[in-house]
């Protein structure tokens, strides 16, 4: 680990960005000797699994089949109270001590597997989910009786009679989460910085297919993370700048883009070099 830290400091890096549930307490440490910081990161609505477990947590299509697995891409249902409950429980156990230097959240959001799904040879992406659980809680929120009926049929009279109630709705769903992770990162006596991974989608799809909206969440963390992944969405290192502008213009405070320097999976390739520095310029 040493000389792996050793070899980032000479290349300027004075942060280690990582995204697990529990850490190498020794490794940070060494990074600290080192004079340099190590930031965690809580994976929200996101699984390895081949399933989401409870089944329960699985997101639904508007025609009641659930939301296929896209290669590595599992998402899960963010309306569910109890694994809410565990993964803010997580971020508790996580900060715990003065180890980590910050929390970035990733995955807070409602599923979509953006980096094959915003492609623009892709279909439509798929909005998720009209699970029985998330349309109760909608219902609730709204104050509406939802008709009798399909799930399809359901999903329709909500899309074609209440869109702007349910997008508001499925914001409402993250921005919550994201109050109560800001919550427990303050309760805590170090006071540490609180992130967040943002799809760069466009703002309506943004809302409505995530849940994500960036003047909300931003008034909740430290810092704005779009992921800024061009190649893997077949876009030209130009798109980076246009979109830096964009969350530039909603966010309230600074960006730390996350950018793509090699080849991502999901049918992705590596790009030369030379697009590299293009973009670092």
């Amino acid at each position: 680990a040493t000389q792996q830290l050793s070899q980032l400091q000479a290349y300027g890096i004075n942060t280690i960005f990582s995204e697990a549930d529990t850490y190498r307490w020794d490794i940070i440490e060494e990074t600290h000797n080192m004079g340099m910081k190590f930031m965690g990161g809580l994976t929200c609505f996101h699984t390895n699994l081949p399933h989401p477990r409870p089944l329960e947590h699985r997101p639904l299509l508007a025609n009641g089949e659930p939301r296929p697995k896209m290669n590595w891409y599992t998402g899960i249902v963010p309306t569910h109270e109890g694994y809410n409950d565990y993964r803010l429980a997580t971020l508790g156990d996580m900060i715990l001590g003065d180890d980590l230097d910050g929390v970035w959240l990733d995955f807070i959001r409602w599923p979509l597997h953006w980096e094959q799904e915003l492609r623009a040879d892709t279909p439509v992406p798929l909005e998720s989910s009209f699970d029985h659980h998330t349309l109760q809680r909608f219902a609730t929120f709204a104050e509406l009786e939802l008709p009798k009926g399909t799930t399809q049929e359901q999903a329709d009279w909500i899309i074609n009679h209440h869109l702007d109630t349910w997008v508001e709705f499925k914001c409402k769903i993250i921005t919550d989460i994201v109050t109560e992770a800001k919550a427990i990162m303050q309760a805590q006596a170090k006071v540490r910085p609180l992130g967040i991974a943002f799809v760069p989608a466009s703002p309506i799809e943004r809302r409505r297919l995530l849940g994500q909206d960036v003047r909300e969440l931003s008034q909740l963390v430290d810092y704005s993370s779009p992921m800024l992944y061009h190649h893997i969405l077949g876009k030209s290192p130009s798109w980076i700048v246009d979109k830096l502008d964009e969350f530039a213009s909603d966010s309230r405070v600074p960006l730390l883009p996350y950018l793509q320097i090699n080849a991502l999976g999901d049918d992705d390739e590596n790009f030369p070099s030379e697009e590299w520095e293009t973009i670092l310029d």
